[in-house]
């Protein structure tokens, strides 16, 4: 079973073109979120949109330290989780980007797999893959989310019902 998540919105803060670690700030939920998912028997996989990359906010280099300290950071929490990242502008029109599926259908989706995002295109990628439980973190959700909740705490309760 794979839990596809977002990044900015989901694991940090968003904002907004987040490149170093000095900017990005943790949503300390997202630990016990994944503690759950994890005693469920959930794999991990990270799918997000970077076109800071491209935009020359950050480079390459900078977004890959930050996955490093994003993957040292989780790992010492005892997750495991895999990248896969777009670093094209919306106008480039490529075919990683979401809300395009294709950095989530390398992977064979299955009936308990679960995407959490927080924006529209998020959950539009989600559907596209046909992934059945699309789950927005959003005061104001839209796209074909299948779940919503405000934030991470209500996320939690979730679990607990």
């Amino acid at each position: 079973m794979n839990c596809f998540l977002d990044r900015d919105g989901v694991f940090n803060i968003d904002n907004q073109y987040i490149g170093t670690k000095e900017w990005f700030i943790w949503y300390q939920e997202i630990f016990k979120i994944l503690e759950i998912l994890k005693s469920q028997g959930y794999k991990f996989k990270l799918i997000t949109n970077q076109s800071g990359i491209s935009r020359g906010l950050f480079s390459l280099q900078d977004f890959l330290k930050l996955s490093f300290y994003f993957l040292e950071t989780l790992n010492k929490k005892g997750f495991d989780i895999e990248i896969r990242f777009c670093p094209h502008l919306p106008s480039e029109n490529c075919h990683c980007r979401k809300p395009k599926p294709n950095m989530i259908l390398c992977h064979s989706i299955t009936n308990d797999d679960i995407f959490i995002g927080d924006k529209n295109s998020d959950m539009q990628a989600a559907f596209e893959a046909r992934i059945p439980n699309r789950w927005i973190i959003s005061p104001n959700p839209s796209g074909p989310y299948t779940k919503s909740f405000i934030d991470h705490k209500e996320l939690i309760s979730f679990f607990k019902k």
